[in-house]
């Protein structure tokens, strides 16, 4: 929830150079050319109003939303019964154990069972508290294990650094203190104490954090001495305990208490050492430093620490025995006898009563005993319980921390553990201390808790002291109020959570909250920190450095998105175009909230939006020197308007992109609504490589070389912001809501080894392929990649909606390697086939973790033909085999450098490798079976008629081409799908035959049973489902046809998909041209043999010569000529050809037209227009004007970009361009010996690649079939479902019984063992990740309406604050129809006002697109609008008195906000000078630093460009572009807006 900043002072303005503090906040400077309608005349009034659609990631789910508020709902009630109900229990158990630890201790027994008139006692045994003593010991000892166990795996499976010698000492010291003080307090203060006061005792044991807090306080701190006071009555509380009863009993054993509660809460200290700021001391900067190293090796010395400390409490068992005189080795001898059956006594007593006013009672023995036997398990159970209690507790507890409900199911819920404790204890101890027999049904009849000594309740808080109690517990919340206060992110680590990631077994509920993390704002550490200027403060023995220049700004999350388009559609332009709509529109809301109500949002970010337009160009119609836009730039330009009016639902028309012409071809920059910028780079495949990932190669070294390393900053601010720094990779066609990526900058923010991260993709398109790729999908994602990210890490994040941190691509070897040009036939295959899979590879092998998150939605458009999808999946299926035996290749590497990835993780995939290579044969098979059981045929003439498709289809994919391969795929496809309706009818005989427990029948209900429970489990998508019967029906053909399609066509690199027909370059039909010359020679020439009587007119089935002497023809027949036909083809389209190039070139001796001069450089002026050619035989007379593709390229006068101003590069920004051409994207030569090199190699890798795919499954489906033909003798039987025959022989009088057991066939044994346990552990990964995606979406909502304040009784400022992102959100939008009743009108068609409607469209004033703007101009609108207007915004309020409230705290906001502004432009006018020109957000900050230190310009290359509310003009610039050959001068209006050449 965003929260107010109490010191705010006032942000500074990010892009609005408008905005300075002497004007009113909220003027309106309106822009004609920005309006969203122009005036129109009368007759052309009638609209097109934009309506909202509800399709791909816009579909509505409120009834998910809904669910899930629904769960957070039961969240909060469980998570609280859970806490709170297990501590309760944990705590009356350990107390239930120590009771049974005093020596001689005397309990009332029942008498019912021995004589009603009777009254008796019991006194326990040295076995029976034999058998406590290891309850006790067991209590202890197994959540140490637990941290033991837990400390082994990330030792084995991550990296856990070695400690420092001091700090490994300092640990072992202070975990071996608070084990003793635990011990003595478990096993000599608690048995000497009556179970309420030893309840009560453990809330004093937190002095040691008490102390800590009053010295880290600063004096800074608002009301510091208020706070000191306050900590030190917490202190002088707690420290009470030490004495206070001691004195008042006089046992000495209870004079171990100091020492006790002082030992237990040494070991708090590490959380409440405070953090390091420039007042801290230097003795506590040391403690902070100490408790740094101490956390950073903590799972490597818990190792040895949590064993060394269970023997430590075992031998304090020991001497707990010898103090009690008896033999301490009595602890093991007499253990069998103490967990074996034995008896207690049972003595008759007279009760003598010595005071009556007291309630204090005596008793005598009477001489009268019984004999009994005991329940030796029952300290185990009582133990277990205890254990099982407290871990829940500490579950239940991290899992309300991690979903943001800490206040009420986790602090609220710990802190009432001691009265509810209490409080229970004493109402048992009461109708136990009525009537002994109170509980002889659940509890043994000789044990009970040790009951206080007195009948009177008053008596006891007063004599015995106990009031004291309530100081203990109020000074333990003060001590703990850190716990009320968190300020943790979504779904944070345990380590993050919680000091030590476990929790002591005897104080379960002191080790939560004195355990749980102060969420200090500032989270640098002490070795984070630069040098202190005072050295006198740091000792000699202390590094400690003090980190001056890391600037807050540098840690907001900062998001590039980065979108590769192709040949996208319109209708997938228009999806991903609403998609950066919809962001921008978010984060501006998140901005506004920010800059002018004060709101502080933890889930902010910073946006710019880029598009890497891949062959952007095609020879233009005017000239074949020249270049134009292609249809597909031309389509982005024009869907721009059309998408933002859908998002904003009103009519939206953007300013026209400013051009930009560049080293690699061009950029258009739009300034979207929300003052972001979108920008559309424009590729050049003459100039820069074209294909995805030389595009990610690009965009990775602009954003995190250029733009960042480039700065000017310290390498530390630079290390901060390359963290917080995302490249978020789309596909052009994506479509995705704001929260998808706000949910994968949470991983990120949990895991700083996250390197990548991806969402659920969701195919979208129509046809029986889209339909079988939704099931894929689902079952994909469901399935795999939540194994994948639960035991280990996700191998591929897909480049159509993944997020990448920048600090991680610019690891070694990740984005230099990613650069690596193919030179070898695998490359190809690997490198560029499957580009985002290798890129996850490299991260995965520089020990970085890619995670999955369910709940982030993305959609995108999968191919709806099957030519297409066997296409797309030819470049997956080899890519994906190549990039995944490459990391097993390296998997010992791997396991040792990355801590998520393991041994058996490797195992895992190696079985699905397996499973992938063998899964044509195991099909192959199925299919054997499936034709042997429908038509009844051998299984050898199955083998054979099942060979035939296959071989024929392998035959094909070797020789023919691929619209050839895919004809017949399709038609084997359809063929097979009939066999599978088959199969499924055979099953489903097979099943009634054999019964439901055949190997068979459990296999298919146990798969299918997967498949319904996951779909179950996932609701939202459950649809998918309905798909698997084509999924089904499909299997032959996707698990053999494509994998064989796949391999035979390894060789083919082509992209294979979106491919279309494009214009021909110059140099392309140069060689056309060429190659139709060679054609009409060889014509020529063969019409010149045909004069000498040497034709090929005739052709013999039997032909032979003699040295070209004579030819004799045998069975002669007339020759077809189909090859002259071609050459004749050849030859007509040559003559036009000439033709073409003719025209396009200019004739050398035309005089060169004089140069256009065009201003620039300045934001209002557009170049001016250049009269069009006219594309006829006359263009070769016109002269052409010379061009530089700097200055102006001729597709930056193509009308079809808008009239948009000319803009250009800065120098640095077009040297780092050249540079990066130079070194890494220069296009590749086309060489032709290297091309047919390359092509061998791939053909020779096909070739081995298939022929060991074709053994390799050949050899084991002969194996398996031979098994299969000897499956009488090799068979196990199968242990159920078996048929017994009783057959009566009534000659010899004998009944039989024959049994008929089902045989588990070699097939059958393969798919059960190998195909079973891989299903098993999907189906458990994918359990485990349901839960935290579950816990990721508790996280994320929020509830208004349970366990919070009503909103009646909020203050208005509270309410405001709780929503001040949505107000903005609503105060923002375009769309003003709520205020002014305009908009579709959807009432009745007989009342519709039609005329009066468009009448109003005509006067009414256009509303601007600047959505910072219009906050500004719609809160003055409702500032003084009627109440009726307020009303119509549902963001400010239920109600209408709440409505009004929130927006009065909303315009107190703004005032402040004003004020302050004002405040701060006074002292800033005030001041000598500025460091900076004007105010600028951390992104623009960066770009700003990025200027060349040359002095020849000013670098605002990066500056935001304004919007329709500017009135202010920005001061030109100087930009310096160099050419070789010649020297222009354009000149501006201003002297100083000038360029060289």
């Amino acid at each position: 929830m965003a929260k107010p900043n109490p010191d705010f002072k006032g942000l500074a303005e990010d892009t609005d150079e408008s905005d300075v503090e002497f004007q009113p906040l909220y003027d309106d400077n309106d822009d004609l050319d920005q309006r969203t309608a122009q005036e129109t005349k009368g007759w052309n009034l009638f609209r097109e109003i934009p309506v909202k659609k509800e399709s791909g990631s816009m579909v509505s789910y409120s009834w998910v939303e809904t669910g899930v508020k629904f769960l957070k709902f039961l969240a909060y009630i469980i998570t609280f019964a859970a806490v709170l109900g297990s501590a309760v229990i944990s705590k009356g158990t350990l107390l239930f154990i120590t009771s049974q630890l005093k020596k001689g201790r005397h309990i009332s027994h029942c008498n019912k069972a021995l004589a009603l008139d009777q009254q008796f006692i019991t006194v326990h045994t040295l076995e029976e508290r034999i058998t406590w003593l290891w309850a006790a010991f067991i209590v202890f000892a197994v959540p140490e294990v637990g941290l033991f166990l837990r400390s082994v795996r990330i030792c084995f499976f991550k990296t856990a650094r070695k400690p420092e010698v001091l700090h490994l000492l300092v640990a072992f010291a202070v975990d071996t203190l608070q084990t003793i003080g635990v011990a003595i307090l478990v096993l000599i203060i608690l048995p000497e104490l009556d179970v309420v006061k030893g309840a009560m005792l453990m809330n004093a044991v937190c002095v040691i954090p008490g102390l800590l807090n009053a010295f880290t306080r600063s004096s800074a701190e608002p009301r510091y001495p208020i706070m000191m006071i306050l900590d030190v009555l917490a202190i002088s509380a707690q420290v009470t305990a030490f004495v206070v009863w001691p004195l008042l009993d006089g046992t000495p054993a209870l004079w171990c208490t100091p020492f006790a509660c002082f030992l237990i809460s040494l070991g708090w200290w590490e959380n409440f050492a405070g953090s390091i700021s420039k007042h801290t001391s230097v003795s506590m900067i040391y403690l902070c430093e100490l408790r740094d190293g101490i956390k950073r090796s903590r799972y490597y010395t818990q190792r040895m620490l949590s064993i060394w400390k269970i023997i430590v409490f075992m031998i304090t068992i020991l001497v707990s025995l010898k103090l009690q005189d008896d033999d301490p080795f009595t602890f093991f001898t007499r253990a069998n006898e103490a967990f074996g059956d034995r008896l207690y006594t049972v003595h008759e007593i007279q009760v003598i009563l010595q005071d009556l006013y007291h309630g204090a009672l005596d008793y005598a023995l009477t001489g009268g005993s019984f004999k009994l036997g005991v329940t030796w398990s029952s300290a185990l159970w009582v133990s277990f319980i205890q254990i099982g209690m407290a871990y829940v507790c500490y579950a239940c507890g991290k899992f309300a921390c991690k979903i943001l409900i800490q206040k009420f199911s986790f602090t609220f819920a710990l802190s009432l553990v001691g009265p509810v404790t209490v409080n229970f204890l004493i109402y048992f101890c009461g109708r136990r201390n009525a009537d002994p027999c109170a509980f002889r049904d659940t509890i043994p009849e000789y044990l009970f808790f040790d009951i206080p000594p007195v009948y009177f309740l008053r008596v006891y808080i007063t004599q015995e002291m106990v009031w004291i109690w309530l100081l203990w517990l109020i000074s333990q919340a003060w001590i703990t109020m850190h716990a009320w206060q968190p300020r943790c992110e979504r779904v944070a680590a345990t380590d993050k959570l919680f000091a030590k990631p476990w929790y002591c077994g005897p104080l379960v509920d002191q080790s939560l909250l004195l355990y749980r993390t102060k969420d200090d704002e500032n989270e640098l550490q002490a070795e984070d920190f630069k040098d202190i200027d005072d050295a006198g403060r740091i000792s000699n023995a202390s590094s400690i450095k003090i980190m001056t220049d890391v600037k807050p700004s540098d840690s907001i999350t900062r998001i590039y998105i980065c979108a590769t388009m192709w040949h996208e559609t319109k209708d997938e332009i228009m999806e991903f175009l609403k998609s950066i709509f919809r962001l921008d529109e978010d984060q501006s809301a998140r901005r506004v909230a920010q800059k002018y109500l004060g709101i502080i949002d933890p889930d902010y970010y910073e946006l710019e939006a880029h598009i890497f337009m891949d062959d952007a160009f095609e020879v233009s119609d005017h000239s074949a020197e020249d270049s134009q836009v292609n249809r597909f730039v031309k389509c982005l330009v024009e869907s721009v308007d059309e998408a933002a009016s859908e998002v904003h639902l009103t009519n939206v028309r953007l300013r026209p992109p400013k051009k930009y012409p560049t080293p690699y071809g061009g950029k258009l920059i739009w300034i979207l609504p929300g003052k972001n910028k979108m920008i559309c780079h424009l590729k050049d495949k003459a100039k820069i490589r074209h294909r995805k990932r030389w595009s990610q190669v690009m965009y990775m070294y602009y954003f995190l070389g250029h733009r960042l390393m480039d700065l000017p900053l310290s390498v530390d601010r630079k290390e901060v912001i390359a963290e917080n720094t995302y490249l978020l990779a789309l596909d052009g066609d994506i479509d995705f809501k704001p929260i998808a990526v706000t949910l994968l900058i949470d991983l990120m923010k949990k895991d700083k080894n996250l390197g990548a991260a991806c969402g659920r993709i969701h195919p979208v398109g129509s046809g029986f392929m889209s339909w079988y790729q939704m099931f894929e999908y689902a079952i994909g994602h469901w399935l795999q990649k939540a194994t994948e990210h639960m035991i280990g890490c996700v191998l591929c994040s897909p480049g159509c909606f993944s997020l990448f941190r920048g600090k991680a691509l610019m690891d070694d070897n990740v984005m230099k390697k990613y650069t690596l040009t193919s030179s070898e036939a695998r490359h190809y295959v690997q490198y560029d086939q499957g580009e985002d899979r290798w890129l996850c590879t490299l991260l995965l092998q520089r020990g970085y973790r890619v995670e999955y998150s369910a709940a982030s939605d993305a959609y995108t458009h999968c191919p709806e033909r099957f030519n297409e999808f066997f296409n797309q999946r030819r470049r997956w299926v080899p890519s994906t085999m190549a990039n995944i035996f490459d990391l097993l290749a390296d998997s010992k590497r791997t396991v040792e450098v990355n801590d998520n990835i393991s041994t058996l993780y490797i195992v895992y995939q190696m079985m699905l490798m397996l499973g992938t290579i063998l899964g044509p044969g195991t099909i192959f098979l199925m299919m054997i079976g499936a034709i042997n059981a429908i038509t009844g045929l051998s299984n050898l003439n199955a083998l054979m008629l099942n060979s035939v498709p296959i071989l024929l289809f392998l035959l094909i994919c070797l020789t023919c081409k691929s619209e050839v391969q895919l004809q017949v795929a399709g038609v084997i496809t359809c063929i097979y799908a009939m066999v599978m309706l088959m199969v499924i009818v055979g099953v489903a005989l097979q099943i009634v035959e054999d019964g439901w427990m055949a190997p068979s029948s459990l296999f298919f209900v146990a798969t299918f049973g997967i498949f319904f429970t996951t779909a179950a489990l996932h609701p939202q998508e459950i649809i998918c489902l309905a798909y698997i019967v084509i999924y089904y029906i499909t299997i032959p053909s996707m698990y053999m046809l494509l994998i064989i399609y796949s391999l035979c066509n390894l060789n083919n690199v082509t992209w294979g998909t979106r491919e279309v027909a494009q214009k021909k370059t110059l140099k392309e039909m140069e060689m056309e041209k060429k190659t139709s010359e060679v054609a009409k020679k060889k014509m020529d020439n063969q019409s010149i043999t045909r004069w000498f009587s040497k034709s090929e007119e005739q052709t013999g089935s039997l032909e032979f010569s003699i040295s070209g002497l004579f030819k004799c023809l045998l069975c002669t027949n007339p020759n077809d000529h189909k090859e002259d036909l071609h050459l004749l083809q050849i030859a007509n389209t040559l003559e036009k050809l000439e033709k073409r190039l003719d025209s396009l070139g200019a004739p050398p001796e035309v005089e060169k037209m004089q140069r256009r001069r065009s201003s620039m450089g300045l934001r209002g002026d557009t170049l001016s227009m250049l009269p069009e050619y006219e594309d006829s035989e006359h263009s070769a007379d016109i002269p052409r004007e010379e061009r530089d593709d700097l200055i102006n390229p001729y597709w930056i006068e193509d009308p079809n970009l808008q009239k948009g101003e000319v803009d250009f590069l800065t120098t640095a920004e077009t040297e780092f361009w050249k540079d990066l051409i130079d070194s890494y994207l220069r296009p590749i030569d086309e060489n032709k010996d290297e091309q047919d090199r390359i092509a061998t190699d791939l053909k020779n890798l096909r070739d081995t690649m298939v022929f060991a795919f074709m053994m390799l499954n050949a050899m084991f489906v002969l194996a398996i079939f031979l098994l299969q033909l000897r499956q009488n003798q090799l068979h196990l039987k199968w242990p159920f479902g078996q048929k017994v025959k009783i057959m009566y022989d009534s000659d010899n009088n004998v009944v039989q019984i024959e049994r008929e057991y089902l045989m588990l066939e070699p097939i059958g044994s393969v798919l059960i063992l190998f195909f079973g346990s891989v299903m098993a552990i999907q189906f458990a990964g994918m359990l485990f990740h349901r839960f935290t995606t579950i816990t990721h979406l508790l996280a994320t909502i929020e509830l208004n309406w349970y366990f919070t304040k009503r909103t009646d009784d909020l203050s208005e400022d509270a309410q405001f604050e709780r929503n001040a992102v949505e107000i903005a959100k609503d105060l923002q939008k375009l769309n003003v129809d709520d205020l002014e009743r305009r908009g579709v009108d959807d009432s009745k068609v007989s009342r519709r006002k039609t005329l009066h409607k468009l009448e109003q469209a005509r006067d009414n004033k256009t509303s601007v697109i600047n959505l910072d703007a219009n906050f500004k101009r719609r809160l003055t609108i409702l500032h003084n609008a009627d109440p009726e207007m307020v009303t119509r915004l549902p963001s400010l309020g239920g109600n209408s008195a709440s409505r009004r409230a929130t927006l009065r705290a909303l315009m107190t906001r703004r005032d402040s906000v004003i004020a302050e502004k004002r405040r701060s432009q006074a002292a800033r006018d005030s001041a000598a000078g500025y460091i900076y020109d004007e105010p600028i957000t951390a992104m623009n900050n960066m770009a700003l630093a990025g200027g060349s230190s040359m002095g020849s310009y000013v670098n605002k290359g990066y500056e935001p460009a304004l919007d329709s509310d500017d009135d202010m003009t920005p001061l030109p610039r100087r930009s310096n572009v160099r050419f070789r050959d010649n020297s222009y001068t354009l000149s501006g209006p201003s002297s100083d807006n000038h360029m060289h050449f």
